[in-house]
């Protein structure tokens, strides 16, 4: 992976109920404030129809494994991997991607979400080719999202050096 700055990683273990960057209600539709709330959702959307002891494992919303925050660089970033269900897909997820775009008055140009010619989030999905019970696939989504706001320096150059290009309308 690629580090802008050469900073190093921040791993949080534990995020504050009410923080920036959980959702209010993760079990409601359209809760999601932002991109690494909508797959925090998406992701235990995918498990709830796993054994309780899977969702039991995810009861306590305040700590998200998976998310890291890079402050010297002005970005978030989280990772999830996950066995897709019959009844969620790749493609649901990437659906969910663009209409969340969309909503941030923004649209998508391959994994970038923008704005005019800002990056507002980066979004991706990938199957990782195992197989997984309950009769899925292995994917993995990997997100990046500003800690400030879109136009944060810092958060330009991470987004140019992951390989976002503006596209203009």
């Amino acid at each position: 992976m690629k580090v802008a700055g050469g900073c190093f990683a921040v791993l949080i273990i534990f995020v504050a109920a009410g923080g920036r960057l959980l959702a209010e209600n993760p079990v409601a539709e359209r809760a999601e404030t932002d991109i690494i709330s909508l797959s925090v959702h998406f992701i235990d959307q995918t498990r709830a129809s796993d054994a309780e002891s899977d969702k039991a494992e995810r009861a306590d919303t305040s700590a998200i494994p998976g998310l890291l925050f890079h402050p010297v660089d002005g970005y978030a970033e989280y990772e999830g991997i996950w066995c897709l269900s019959g009844d969620f897909s790749a493609e649901d997820y990437q659906a969910r991607i663009q209409a969340f775009c969309r909503r941030q008055k923004g649209r998508m140009e391959g994994e970038w979400c923008q704005a005019a010619d800002v990056p507002l989030f980066s979004a991706s999905i990938a199957m990782t080719g195992q197989r997984c019970i309950p009769a899925g696939e292995t994917a993995v989504a990997h997100v990046y999202q500003p800690l400030t706001s879109p136009d944060s320096a810092n958060w330009q150059r991470f987004a140019d050096v992951m390989g976002y290009q503006a596209v203009k309308k």
